[in-house]
């Protein structure tokens, strides 16, 4: 569903938490918009943020190793958090917290930064009872699915562009696995979207309980799939992995009546693994597992296929 962007933007302007959008691709970061608690935060109006570069801490706040890392996040095209000495408009000093996000378009390049500010010092229970946003439940809301508490894929792809250059750079293999469900249109034929979700859900958990690693990822990659992201582990070992994963699944034991290979629901697993070539890009190891998974279909679903991923169509 598409929200109105009227919509969006009320829900922005009402957030208790300093929010800057500027614009990548032009010298210097313009912001294009700032939202109204950036003007209680800052005591700057929004007439003198829009419009000039993304502002950074000033007088003694200048000096930080932070500010340098929120540059080279700008610079990379990367997300980073930190917490910074700043000065408002009247003089007066704070802690900033900033959580930079970039944006990307559909071809991976980023076009904008998203900054969110809060006053370190402004996190207690306002008076009338009500707890204001966290950044955190911010970013959640930004990074997270909320029907399969996963991550969403555009948080993932930006995560894994992150780990890819990073394997790349160190030499590092890396598995990429992509689950889908046998058979589920079928199933939400029968129990309707709202069943299909609830099971759905139930099946998330489950995915998302296999790969607690710091350095795993796990997301709702499609209607009915979810990807998984591991650095260090072989093929053969993702392959058994994944494997105990489908166990998983058809150990939940949700009836699905048209399934026509179990009584229960079923998934098929396509796994990826290399190490990176410096020429081999995200998309093409996205490419690799797509094909994996079409193979585990061709071959009877509720099944893995795993291979090497490579630059070769």
């Amino acid at each position: 569903m598409n929200l109105d962007p009227a919509l969006l933007q009320a829900a922005m302007d009402a957030a208790p938490q300093g929010v800057v959008i500027c614009e990548a691709r032009a010298p210097d970061c313009p912001v294009i918009y700032a939202n109204a608690a950036m003007t209680v935060l800052t005591g700057y109006p929004q007439t003198d943020l829009v419009g000039r570069p993304l502002r950074v801490p000033q007088g003694e706040g200048r000096d930080q190793g932070g500010v340098q890392q929120l540059r080279a996040a700008l610079h990379d095209g990367s997300t980073c958090r930190v917490v910074l000495r700043d000065q408002r408009r009247d003089g007066s000093t704070f802690s900033n917290e900033i959580t930079l996000v970039p944006l990307r378009d559909a071809t991976g390049q980023v076009t904008h930064f998203v900054a969110f500010q809060r006053d370190m010092g402004a996190a207690e229970p306002r008076g009338d009872g009500r707890d204001p946003m966290s950044t955190q439940s911010m970013l959640a809301y930004l990074r997270d699915d909320k029907l399969s508490g996963l991550l969403r894929r555009p948080y993932f792809d930006e995560l894994l562009r992150r780990d890819w250059s990073l394997a790349q750079r160190e030499s590092r293999r890396v598995s990429l696995l992509l689950f889908d469900l046998d058979h589920f249109l079928p199933y939400r034929d029968v129990f309707g979207r709202q069943g299909a979700d609830q099971s759905f859900r139930r099946i998330a958990r489950v995915v998302g309980g296999c790969f607690r690693r710091a350095s795993d990822l796990c997301a709702r990659f499609d209607e009915d799939q979810i990807a998984a992201f591991s650095a260090g582990v072989a093929l053969d070992q993702a392959v058994k992995h994944a494997e105990t994963v489908l166990g998983r699944i058809r150990d939940l034991a949700i009836h699905h009546p048209r399934s026509g290979i179990s009584r229960y629901v079923t998934a098929s697993c396509g796994v990826v693994s290399c190490v990176p070539p410096h020429d081999m890009t995200v998309e093409k190891l996205y490419e690799c597992a797509l094909e994996a998974l079409r193979g585990a279909k061709e071959q009877g679903r509720n099944q893995v296929l795993g291979r090497e991923a490579s630059n070769k169509s």
